[in-house]
Order: C-alpha cells, then structure tokens, then sequence
C-alpha cells in the first residue's frame, strides 16, 4: 500500500496571542508498507517520510516565552518491522517490533536543526501472551527497549537562542508482565462479564531518565523521571447486562 497525505495544525494555545501572525503547522507524509499474512502468521514492513513546515518558533527570556516571527522545519523518517506469529508455540500469541527513525527539527527555542529530545533513534519491543483455557486466566509478557534520546541546555543570550551543552540519557528498559482472569461472580443467569486484572510494571527496576530540564540561564539541571520507577497495579472491571466471558475466551485463542 501507498500512502500521501497533507496536514495542518494550528499551534499550542500556550502560543496563541491577539497578534500571532503565523500559518498552520503543516506536514506531508509518505508512506509504504508491505504486508504478509498466512495461517496465524504476519509480517509487516513499512518505510515513511515527513516534511515539516511553518514550526512554531520560540524564545525564552526568564519566566517568559515569546513567538518569533520567522518558522521552523523539519523531517522524519525512518523504517517499521512486526512480525506476529500464533502458530509456533502452542497456545501462545507473541510479535515483536523495531523501528528506526531520523529525524532533525527546527523548532520552538532549537537554534539549529537537532535531533528532537522526544524522539529515539531504536525502538524494540517484544509482546508475549498465553491464555489458559481451563483457568480461564491470561499471562502476558512485555519488553521494551528504547535508545538513549537527545538532552540539549539552550538559553536565550543577545536575542538568539544559544546551545550551551548537549547529551543523551541512558538507554531506556522496562520488562512487564500482567494477568487477566474471568471469575464467576454471583448467579449465572445475572449476565455480568467481570474481568480481574494485575501486572507489575518495570520488574527490573531499572532506573530510567526520560531527560533533563535546565534553569533559564543554563546553570542548574534535574531529571525528568517516571512518576515510579516500578509499580503494581490491580483492577476489578464488572459489566452488567451481558456475559461477554466466552466471546473474551475466543478472542484470546
């Protein structure tokens, strides 16, 4: 398949004013794919590019942000890979990914173009699932592998953007594992569907560092961290009115 297409996007109201001048955002895609699927097995390829036009364009002075009256650009693009096979191990549903982007923008306070510091260059991640008839219970692994994203210390000196210092943060690793399991809860003839729900996020315990955030005048930094490193979670989901037990069981085979 082929894909083009063209989008506009009005900027962040943050940058909004009575005197804004600019255009619309703008982005045009192209994208290709190939895909495979034969007895419970998919292969899928796909190879993009984005051009990026008319950025917001920022400067921060103080506690204070100002739109420029010049635009950004920018572009991405990069590769996608899944493979999801059903058939081998018994029983088990597993896929796993990777990506690879390039990308470089111009944009809000970036004095140049630069690898953007919400984008990363490897992504893999690995998805397993096995679900027990006769327990009516759902095991499922994941693991998630992101490449270390760029950091940049820019500070506004003489009315221009100025790139004090530049980095990337740690690699990023997070193995998960969950557990759905469909409990009888009161009469039969009720028709409530109830799903019970646990998982820990991060098992390991790695210490992961999303980036860093710099004062106004580059001195002082601190990590941007995950609200936890790890944590645990349950849930009880109930639906009245009708039994989607055996439709949940079929669909997890």
């Amino acid at each position: 398949s082929l894909a083009y297409g063209i989008f506009y996007q009005t900027p962040e109201s943050k940058f909004l004013s009575t005197d804004f001048k600019q255009n619309f955002q703008k982005a045009t895609h192209y994208i290709f794919q190939v895909q495979r699927s034969e007895e419970n097995r998919t292969l899928r390829l796909e190879a993009f590019y984005k051009d990026y036009k008319n950025l917001v364009k920022t400067q921060t002075v103080g506690f204070q942000n100002f739109v420029l009256p010049t635009y950004g650009d920018g572009f991405a693009k990069g590769v996608e890979v899944l493979w999801r096979d059903k058939k081998s191990i018994k029983n088990v549903d597993y896929w796993v990914s990777y990506s690879y982007l390039d990308s470089k923008r111009e944009f809000l306070n970036y004095p140049t173009e630069l690898y953007p510091n919400f984008a990363a260059k490897h992504n893999i991640s690995v998805v397993a699932k096995k679900f027990v008839t006769s327990w009516k219970t759902g095991f499922n692994f994941s693991y998630t592998y992101t490449s270390g994203r760029p950091f940049y210390n820019i500070v506004a000196q003489n009315g221009s953007n100025v790139l004090l210092g530049e980095g990337k943060v740690k690699d990023f690793n997070s193995l998960n594992f969950s557990l759905n399991y469909l409990p009888n809860l009161g009469r039969k003839d009720a028709k409530a569907f109830t799903i019970l729900v646990a998982g820990v996020n991060n098992i390991l315990g790695n210490k992961n560092v999303f980036g860093y955030r710099f004062s106004s005048d580059g001195s002082l930094s601190a990590p941007v961290l995950p609200a936890a490193q790890t944590f645990a979670y349950v849930g009880l989901l109930i639906s009245f009115g009708i039994d989607k037990t055996q439709e949940a069981i079929d669909n997890n085979l």
